[in-house]
């Protein structure tokens, strides 16, 4: 038996004996609480709680003290009886309704208090967005997490090629996680946070079955895993017990959506912009299996683009009009890339009686993509085709009696993630240089031809059970505990090299490129004459695989105590284990040892003339004279150990000081743990099977990213309005990078800039590339929300959300890439401020269903920030160590004004609605990249630009951010 394998067995092991002794502990991730005080009640009075959707009941007694505390709710509607009386309460995903009750003469109970604010005596700050926002509010696609940004410190977006990202602060977007129906959809070995949103134009789920969710930013309770930045956590819809369903499609295209600067400008030139056209479409049905018993639920979301790109390249100033400079400068094109995908959700559930009830639910997901390795860049051909499928299975038994409330979950996944490329043809990435001689260094990219060089396949299955126990017998206590078992399996497989990939800059003079009959020509050839100045090669791999079994367990403890009717305190420790997060059994090969500890005898030129390594010194050596010990990051397949200090203590308070629940005072501090993509794993192994290639080595003594996080806040009612302001502190550490390991035979970087790797590596190999969990974010934030509940009198409701970020990375490219050269440079390492987070953000929603005449519902949405700050490279005192970075402010905010308006028709019972959505309905410019090449020396007599480079065209837009004005319309059947 292996260390791993009995390591796992003691933790699982300590993890029943936890579930054993503990005795306490329902995860709140899918359910709701209702708790409080029943005045003029004795011990033991019943206390019952009835689902109007489907009749489910809820059971509970009061203690001594007249308190009470109903757990494991689905979020709806419900009939309180007590004592013959009834009172209904609304409860939403994840909500604590603070709700306290008294008992008249009359035939209800009466809620004290206000009715609109029950889940304020809350430590956390999220948000709730309900099934009526999702419906209401103009989107651009059926993507439920389009609405997340109504929390504040959240972003959503979506960019040119379609993707989306949901972003928390200036933490990398792997560390947030999205919970539907209480399970976590982490993606363990790609980007994107859940699986299936490493680069997709999909949507992680069908909207139409999602019935609400909540948005958390900071301090969550322990029940929340594999996070350290925002979670979402959704539930999804139930059949009740009248049979219910719609239908929907919905249209956009090139004809109704403008043209931005872009297109009208590459159609000035003869490059017309094709046909394209998207649609949505779906249906979902529910209803009973046998009344207020079984219940069933099915919803089925289509999505068919085909998307339209113009083709004409960049940086052509950089370029001659010879050669094949001139057939690059004279190319034009334009391209549909299409896709297609479909989403299926099922669930069944049935109350056995009072004390049991089970739930199955199953998901499929399947998506066919074909898209450019660069929209703007690749020519016809330089594309890739994906195939992206998921499939989840879910099973829930919950049993309740007396105090206790069992939570037994148990299921399985299967996530499958499929580039490969469209031709076998080499990649080319042309560049040009404004360098003399031309060098990569100081190049920018002018275009990509021939094939993809993706040939890869990404697997994740996995199965788990869990237990979550809650205890409420202790007066004003809500004590829970929970563990989880997940046997992971990774299989990663393929080449990220499938072709021949070729990095070459185009001659300023004669327009050909520094490469021929198989090599790099130029300057300074090194690799086996695969790297010059001017060319890089990096040869086809063979298909390579890692296969990874990986158990995670997670156990934790929350207190919710209600020390006093006004004062509450959320007191929690979690700790998560992973065997084997990063291939721990790999073993690095052997001829990369031998040339890291081989004699260095390198010669390289240094800022005072060429640096000869001394006789004797070996390439190791020379690394420890830069702080490098080589053997921390050598793989002997049993120096990688798993991390075990994952422990996670969170504190939360809240503090109602008028005790009415207008004027409530809130805060908490802890630490919470993400996790690690397995892919870096991959990453080491393939790049290393290519001879005499890179060398890509993790560090032995690898971490789990975590996040310390603070925040003080306090909420207030504003007549029918809610308030709440936070302050907020989030310091991510731990964040995997890959920088680079080489060092010249002094410990230093030669001549080489601070934004690239020193390249060429030990007797003839590439760069080293070493990886470790030294990357670091921070994020102080001021949130300002206030929100206006919907009320069926009221007919409207509103939300608006600003957020104050001073976002700071420790990333080299000031964003949440996984490189980062600068790291081990003395003097340059430090927190910068994060291109991904705009200092001002507000968004605001609402809508009215009641306000308009003819029955017309009316809803809209504002998004405006302050613009991401930029990152400049300018090489103006020269293309090495002196190439600095230089932050500029963007040079205009974002705006969008989204509008959505909707009629529906009634016919015997039968609804058609008729919606038209206009997106950015004013149709402002918003600009998302530049071009912040801030160039080189200038020669005499040139002009220069603001940073003292001779590029320019720095400052030009190159791309825009969110939509041009985009209208879409959809029909809807309901019945």
């Amino acid at each position: 038996m292996t260390r791993n394998s009995k390591a796992f067995i003691r933790h699982t092991l300590a993890a029943a004996v936890v579930l054993a002794l503990s005795g306490g502990a329902q995860a709140q991730l899918s359910t709701a609480t209702i708790k409080g005080q029943i005045s003029g009640s004795t011990a033991n009075t019943a206390v019952v709680a009835v689902n109007k959707a489907n009749g489910n009941t809820y059971r509970t007694a009061t203690l001594a003290d007249g308190s009470y505390a109903l757990v494991g709710l689905a979020p709806g509607d419900y009939e309180i009886r007590v004592g013959g009386k009834t009172q209904e309460v609304t409860v939403s995903v994840g909500e604590t309704a603070s709700i306290d009750l008294s008992i008249g003469s009359a035939q209800q109970i009466v809620i004290t208090g206000a009715a609109l604010r029950q889940d304020v005596r809350n430590s956390q700050v999220g948000t709730v967005v309900s099934r009526r926002m999702i419906e209401a509010l103009p989107q651009n696609t059926r993507n439920f997490l389009s609405s997340a940004d109504l929390a504040p410190g959240v972003a959503f977006s979506v960019d040119n090629n379609g993707y989306n990202k949901l972003q928390g602060g200036a933490t990398h977007s792997n560390n947030l996680n999205v919970f539907i129906d209480g399970v976590g959809q982490k993606n363990n070995i790609l980007n994107g946070a859940m699986t299936g949103q490493d680069t997709s134009r999909g949507n992680p789920f069908p909207q139409s079955a999602i019935a609400e969710y909540r948005v958390l930013t900071q301090n969550y309770k322990a029940e929340y895993d594999q996070v350290s930045s925002a979670a979402v956590t959704a539930i999804t819809r139930s059949g009740g017990n009248s049979f219910s369903g719609d239908a929907y499609i919905d249209r956009t295209g090139t004809n109704w959506r403008a043209k931005s600067e872009f297109v009208k400008e590459k159609e000035a030139q003869g490059i017309l912009r094709p046909k394209s056209d998207k649609k949505e479409y779906g249906f979902s049905i529910g209803g009973p299996i046998v009344r207020d018993q079984a219940h069933f639920f099915f919803a089925y979301d289509g999505k068919d683009i085909d998307d339209s790109r113009q083709i004409q390249f960049r940086n052509l100033n950089l370029i001659p009009n010879v050669g094949l400079g001139a057939t690059l400068r004279a190319f034009g094109a334009n391209q549909v890339d299409p896709f297609r995908q479909h989403l299926l959700f099922g669930k069944v559930d049935f109350q056995v009686n009072d004390s049991n009830r089970l739930s199955l639910s199953m998901r499929v997901r399947n998506e066919d993509d074909r898209v450019a390795e660069d929209r703007n860049l690749s020519a016809p051909g330089n594309d890739k085709e994906r195939s992206n499928d998921e499939a989840r299975l879910d099973f829930k038994w919950e049993w309740s009696g007396g105090p206790w409330l069992s939570e037994a979950r148990a299921g399985a996944e299967s996530y499958l993630f499929n580039p490969q490329s469209a031709s076998n043809s080499p990649f080319f990435k042309y560049k040009g240089s404004s360098a003399t001689p031309p060098t990569l260094s100081g190049s920018q990219d002018v275009a990509f031809v021939g094939g993809s060089p993706d040939a890869q396949r990404r697997e994740q299955k996995g199965a788990y059970i869990s237990e979550d126990l809650t205890y409420t017998g202790l007066a004003r206590h809500v004590m829970k505990t929970g563990a989880k078992v997940k046997a992971m399996k990774y299989d990663l497989s393929g080449t990220a090299f499938g072709v021949d990939a070729i990095e070459v800059v185009i001659d300023a003079v004669t327009g050909q490129p520094y490469y021929a009959n198989g090599n790099c020509t130029g300057t300074n050839i090194t690799s086996n004459g695969a790297e010059s100045d001017q060319c890089r090669i990096r040869r086809a791999l063979p298909g390579t695989g890692v296969n990874i079994d990986n158990n995670q367990v997670g156990l934790y403890f929350q207190d919710d105590w209600a020390i006093t009717p006004q004062f509450e305190l959320n007191a929690g420790l979690r700790w998560d284990y992973e065997t084997n997060m990063l291939n721990n059994k790999y073993v690095t090969p052997a001829e990369r040892v031998a040339a890291l500890r081989a004699l260095d005898g390198r010669t390289i030129g240094g800022p005072n003339g060429p640096i000869v390594a001394p006789p004797g010194q070996t390439y190791a050596q020379s690394l420890a004279r830069g702080g490098v010990n080589i053997n921390d990051y050598i793989s002997t397949g049993s120096s990688r150990e798993a991390f075990k200090g994952a422990f996670a203590p969170r504190v939360g308070f809240s503090y109602d000081i008028t005790g009415n629940r207008n004027t409530v005072l809130f805060g908490g501090l802890g630490r919470s743990y993400s996790r690690t993509m397995a892919n870096h794993a991959l990453d080491e192994a393939q790049k290393n099977q290519q001879p005499n290639g890179e060398i890509w080595l993790i560090r032995n003594d690898y971490k789990m990213p975590y996040s310390d996080q603070f925040s003080l806040g306090l909420r207030q009612a504003l007549g029918s309005w809610n308030a709440e302001v936070t302050v907020s502190r989030v310091d991510a550490k731990n964040q995997f990078i890959w920088f680079g390991g080489n060092r010249d035979p002094n410990g230093g970087y030669g001549n080489q800039h601070v934004y690239d790797p020193l390249f060429g590596g030990p007797n003839g190999f590439g760069t080293l590339i070493l990886g470790d969990t030294v990357g670091e974010a921070r994020t102080d934030s001021v949130f300002v929300k206030v929100d206006k509940p919907y009320t069926r009198s009221s007919g409207w409701s509103a939300n608006i959300a600003y957020t104050y970020s001073d976002a700071r990375t420790t990333h080299n490219l000031w964003n949440e890439d996984l490189f980062d050269w600068t790291y081990g440079r003395p003097g340059v390492r430090g927190l910068r401020a994060s291109t991904l987070v705009a200092r001002h953000r507000v968004v605001a929603a609402g809508m009215a269903d009641t306000l308009l005449p003819w029955g017309l519902t009316v809803g809209a949405k504002l998004n405006w920030d302050s613009g991401y700050p930029r990152r400049i490279t300018s090489c103006a005192a020269g293309f090495n160590a002196n190439c600095v970075f230089v932050r500029s402010d963007s040079p205009d905010d974002f705006k969008q004004v989204d509008l959505s308006l909707s009629k529906a028709f009634t016919f015997f019972g039968q609804s058609i609605s008729i919606r038209a959505d206009v997106l950015n309905a004013f149709n402002s410019v918003n600009y998302g990249s530049f071009d912040d090449w801030g160039g080189g020396p200038v020669a005499p007599g040139n002009p220069a630009n603001f940073v003292g480079g001779d590029n320019l065209n720095i400052g030009k837009p190159s791309d825009i951010r969110g939509d041009t004005r985009t209208y879409r319309l959809a029909l809807s059947y309901k019945f």
